[in-house]
This record gives structure tokens, sequence and C-alpha cells, in this order.
């Protein structure tokens, strides 16, 4: 068994360290202003980042899941604001795009996500139903002119930005979520569109994420995102290799939690020494080393798996179940580590602190991956 990248996926993520790393200066501007430096943005649009998952045909890079994951572990080090238009690029939305729209669909929206010109949103979160999405209240109602959608959405990220939204609405309540749940493309200028709020954060998004309402918002036939009927099992699929990236988002916060631990343990003065010296530091290193390894492994191992066509959900769900959860513990040890300074605005360990909180959370909690874990075991 070869556990090494492949060396095209190698050279990327060295180049993606480089960039990361002429970028990680800008942090400080960032965190004493709200607002992420254009040339970050730029840079990542110039480098091909936002096309990473995107098919070549359509100006993308066609990454698979491996490379989309390692390539995240890297820009996982920089402050989640500077690649928050990546993720949808990358999440269920687009694969749902990607692999059920029409010809016509891909043609006008892909080239545009490609350069950075067409922001999406994935809409399926409601108030209400949040770990159930089969609870979901928007409706789409077919009509002479196509189908009229109402409800509300809540939790979307990039909700603000996206010139186009992916929203999840039942057609037909009487035949359930698994064949009730339509997807549907709606451009953001749609009237009776709204966004209606925005929640502030904890960390990861700047301002935060949108609450989007939907009154009347007439959309032609041709906005129905592949067959109808099939959104539940849409959403279901792109949440899966999603999981996988949320899993390469907590182990690249993680291992640089633990580089910043490692290097602080070395300086840090104590009782005429520093505090690599004492036993319970090593073994909060060791732990936090063997868990960022294991997650590592777990992680592209579900990855490489589901470019050979093994789409199993407990995988994704396992690699994201413990990659975020020993990302979470590595942090957290890491802010103990570096003491009453850790817990200080302006260190980075504060920042991945507040961040990889969420990752736990969205796009499936650990409570939801293990049922799925489970689930899968006992079919």
């Amino acid at each position: 068994m070869d556990f090494e990248l492949p060396d095209d996926i190698k050279e990327f993520c060295d180049v993606t360290r480089t960039i990361v790393r002429d970028l990680l200066p800008y942090e400080a501007e960032f965190q004493a202003t709200g607002v992420v430096p254009p040339i970050v943005r730029q840079t990542l649009v110039d480098n091909g980042y936002f096309g990473m998952a995107l098919p070549e045909a359509y100006g993308g890079l066609g990454l698979g899941a491996l490379a989309q994951a390692a390539v995240q572990i890297e820009l996982a080090r920089l402050p989640p604001q500077f690649w928050t238009e990546l993720r949808p690029l990358m999440g269920p939305g687009a694969k749902n795009i990607i692999h059920h729209a029409s010809d016509e669909q891909r043609a006008a929206l892909l080239p545009g996500m490609a350069t950075g010109e067409i922001p999406i949103a994935f809409a399926l979160t409601e108030p209400n139903s949040g770990s159930d999405p089969g609870s979901m209240r928007t409706t789409a109602v077919r009509n002479a002119d196509g189908w009229r959608i109402n409800g509300s959405k809540t939790y979307i990220s990039n909700g603000k930005k996206a010139k186009h939204i992916i929203v999840y609405a039942y057609t037909d309540k009487t035949a359930g979520a698994r064949n009730g749940i339509s997807a549907f493309l709606m451009p953001a200028d749609t009237p009776g569109f709204a966004v209606t709020g925005t929640i502030e954060l904890m960390g990861t998004a700047t301002p935060g994420v949108f609450e989007l309402s939907f009154d009347e918002c007439q959309v032609p036939a041709d906005a129905l995102l592949g067959e109808e009927g099939q959104g539940f099992r849409y959403a279901l699929e792109g949440l899966n290799e999603g999981r996988i990236n949320v899993g390469a988002t907590a182990v690249g916060m993680g291992e640089y939690a633990l580089e910043l631990a490692i290097d602080e343990s070395k300086v840090r003065p104590a009782f005429g020494g520093v505090i690599s010296e004492f036993q319970a530091i090593r073994h909060y290193l060791a732990n936090m080393a063997t868990d960022m390894r294991a997650a590592r492994l777990i992680l592209l191992d579900a990855a490489w798996r589901y470019d050979q066509g093994d789409k199993s959900r407990e995988l994704a769900s396992m690699a994201k179940l413990f990659a975020t959860e020993a990302g979470s513990r590595t942090v957290d040890t890491a802010v103990q580590i570096f003491g009453g300074s850790g817990y200080c605005r302006g260190f980075a360990v504060e920042r991945l602190y507040r961040d990889i909180r969420i990752t736990r959370i969205y796009e499936g909690s650990s409570e939801i991956q293990r049922n799925t874990i489970a689930r899968e075991l006992l079919r």
C-alpha cells in the first residue's frame, strides 16, 4: 500500500503552502478592520482555486476528491473568511450542478463559478429543519409559467453574495422527503427573494450566515435541477463529499495548531527552562500528533476511495467525525499550551479555537455522523 500523495497533488499542495504563507501576513489587517484585503481573493482567483472542483471543460481544474481534500488541508491555515467563497464551489450545491444540471444550466453557470464571477449558495437548512431536512416547509408549486416558490431558509453561507441560489423545496408533500423534494436553480434577482437577516457567528464567516425568504418567487420550468422529486437524494449525495471537505478543513486547522504549539513549547519559559521540557507538555504534543496523523490518514483514505467510486456514506461520515473531533481536541490543547496568551485575540490559536468549533456541526453534526455510520453498519 502506498500512503503517499501522487506527485501532481503534492506539487499543488506545495504551491498552495507557499501562497498561504504569503497571504497569512494579511490576517492582522483583517482582524483589525473586519475586511478581507482584496489581494487575498484576487490571488485565489488568479491561481485557479475557485475552479478546483469544477470540470475542465468549463474552465475549472477538475480535481478529484483526494486533491481537493489535500489542498484544503493547506488552505485551512488561512482565516476561513479568506476562502469562504471557495467552499460552496466544492460543496453539495456545486456538486448538484455538476452532476445533475442540464447542459444549458451548466454552460450558464459553471464558467462564471470558476472565475469567481457567479457566487452560489446552497439553500437547504430551514429554521425548523436543521438535521432533519425532510421536515422543511418551503414549497414549489407548478403553474403555467413554471414553479412558484414560497418559504424560508437559514444559516445559508454566501447567501448575500450569491448570484444564484440552489433551493430545495417540496414539490409533492404526499410523496415524502425521498420522492417529494426537488432542487431549483434560482437567480438572486428573482422578484420576491430577499436576504432577511444576518446571523453573526463566533468565527468562520464575516459578516456571518444569512436568513433567506422566498415570497411567491416565480421561476421558469427549466429552473428545475435534475429530476422532479430527486432533490433530497441530490442533497445527500452532495453532502457525502462535502463531509470529506469539512474533515479536510479540520485536519488543516489541527495540524496548524500542532505546529504552533510545538514552536511555543520550545520558547515559553517556566521554572528556569521552557515548557517543552515537562513531561505533561510532551504527552500533550504526543497525543496531538497521533490524533492528527490518524485524522489525516482516515480523511485521505476516504477521499481516495471516493475517487475510486466507493461513495460509501459511512466512510465520509467516519472521516468527518474523526477529523473534526480530533482537530478540535488538538486546537483545544494548543490553547492550553499557550496558556493565557492562547485566549487573547491576535494569536492564531485563539482564532483556530473559534473557527474549528463549527466543523462538528455543519454538513451534519457529529451525532448525525454517528447515526449514519451505525445505520450503514446495520444494513
